[in-house]
């Protein structure tokens, strides 16, 4: 069934073949999702490329901070983005499809802290620097947690693993991306705790109709199996050094 909807909508949308599914990313990457020099790397990356094989339509990823986005759409320079609809550019001109995946944030602890609810959350925790978290975790900074910041998710991890805080949030496929590459066992940290949760969709410029068809069907039957990708996808460009203490 899938590949005569496919065959369908290739003749379907023949004209839109020589068209490129122009997507924005931050140039700051989002481990794993999609990261390198090119943004050429990553789960999304993946799967646009099977999108790609499946439709004829080109596509590629174009690093773009985030304040620019909204820009390039209106320049013509791209036609996409993956995102929270709520959190698109433009939002009014956009057409979500999907969802594509779930985002979660997820809390890890030190083995023998298993909290149950953010009331349990106490003593020390390493969170991103200029974050925003959840109003659960957020009141519970300052007075029954000592918060330590990191710049990036490789030191908040670090930090983490050499057990500089007891908790730290991250979202859960880019914690075990991480510990892959460090060789560390995720199972060890991972808690039942979320801190935040909201699904993830491809946005398409609403004039780009037949891209928004072909994306459609393309994602009706297309499932993304996050973790089952991480261990065949490549390393970040730069090198990920991280071990917890003994």
């Amino acid at each position: 069934m899938r590949t005569g909807l496919l065959i369908i909508a290739a003749f379907w949308f023949l004209p839109v073949s020589s068209q490129t599914l122009q997507i924005m990313g931050s140039d700051e990457g989002f481990l794993p999702f999609y990261y390198g020099k090119n943004l050429n790397k990553g789960i999304l990356i993946e799967v646009i490329n099977d999108f790609t094989l499946e439709t004829g339509i080109a596509a590629d990823f174009r690093p773009l901070p985030r304040k620019r986005q909204a820009w390039a759409l209106e320049e013509g320079r791209a036609n996409a983005v993956f995102a929270n609809p709520l959190w698109m550019p433009l939002p009014d001109r956009m057409h979500a499809v999907g969802p594509v995946l779930t985002w979660r944030d997820r809390v890890f602890a030190q083995p023998g802290r298993q909290p149950d609810s953010f009331d349990d959350l106490q003593g020390s925790i390493c969170l991103r620097k200029w974050f925003v978290y959840s109003d659960g975790l957020e009141r519970r900074i300052g007075t029954d947690l000592v918060r330590h910041d990191a710049y990036n998710a490789q030191q908040m991890l670090g930090m983490f693993l050499h057990k500089r805080c007891d908790y730290t949030v991250m979202n859960e496929m880019e914690f075990r991306f991480l510990a892959l590459l460090g060789k560390v066992d995720p199972d060890r940290y991972s808690t039942e705790l979320i801190d935040a949760e909201w699904p993830v969709y491809l946005g398409i410029l609403k004039t780009e109709a037949a891209l928004i068809e072909a994306a459609e069907v393309f994602f009706a039957t297309h499932t993304v199996d996050a973790e089952a990708m991480l261990p065949n996808l490549p390393p970040p460009d730069r090198n990920v050094s991280i071990q917890p203490d003994k």
